[in-house]
């Protein structure tokens, strides 16, 4: 029995939590064609895929990007969630032109200029509540946000964005400029340009999903505790 419990704690400690990884067309971004603008350049704003995954207590929200988002300076990084019933079909926290036609409840806004921040909102049914940003004090400060080259990693608690294990949510990511008028250059949901132009209104439809699940070491650790009961 000893023996088994060492085998089970040191598959604990090697575990890591489980990963939902979703891709993203590369080089969707408009080009200029018809009109508008050309973000082809921009290509820090080329999402490549968003990786979700949680534990027990936290989720996390990771873009990989094409270009060099260190280099750049600049850039906005957000998700849009729907998980509950009703929510905004025509707005976000940001007030940007960007929307959910399923409702929006939550809203997740980035940069990676000026130091790195971020800021989470939810919808109480008539506007959006500033709830959590990098830059306030405890205990209005549960969002965080760590940078490499090319990704920006995202983490909140889970019950900040009214989630809890065995969760379902409905949501979308964007990447976008520095103005407060600014779109979605590029739309995780579509592999198409989403918008023409900065300002153009991106309108999302998403089906991408996300349950929250046990991470496999709680799992790991629940058995184990089972397994000491009933030898006991």
């Amino acid at each position: 029995m000893r023996k088994l419990i060492v085998l089970l704690t040191a598959g604990l400690l090697a575990t890591t939590a489980s990963a939902d990884l979703f891709n993203d067309a590369v080089g969707d971004l408009h080009d200029g064609t018809g009109g508008g603008a050309d973000f082809t350049g921009f290509t820090h704003l080329d999402i490549v895929s968003l990786e979700i995954t949680n534990d027990l207590t936290d989720i996390n929200f990771a873009f990989t990007l094409t270009g060099d988002i260190l280099a750049t300076d600049w850039g906005k990084y957000m998700v849009i969630i729907d998980s509950v019933p009703g929510g905004d079909v025509a707005g976000n926290g940001w007030g940007r032109p960007i929307s959910m036609s399923a409702g929006a409840d939550y809203w997740i806004g980035s940069w990676v200029d000026s130091g790195n921040g971020a800021e989470t909102y939810s919808w109480d049914g008539a506007a959006w509540n500033l709830d959590n940003a990098t830059y306030n004090g405890p205990p209005n400060d549960q969002v965080s946000i760590g940078t490499t080259q090319f990704t920006a990693t995202i983490t909140t608690p889970l019950a900040e964005l009214g989630l809890g294990i065995g969760d379902t949510f409905t949501f979308d990511a964007f990447s976008s400029g520095g103005g407060g008028g600014d779109s979605a250059v590029d739309a995780l949901s579509v592999g198409t340009p989403s918008i023409t132009d900065w300002g153009g209104p991106f309108n999302s439809t998403s089906q991408l999903s996300y349950t929250v699940v046990p991470e496999p070491a709680s799992l790991l650790l629940i058995g184990l505790v089972g397994l000491v009961l009933r030898r006991r």
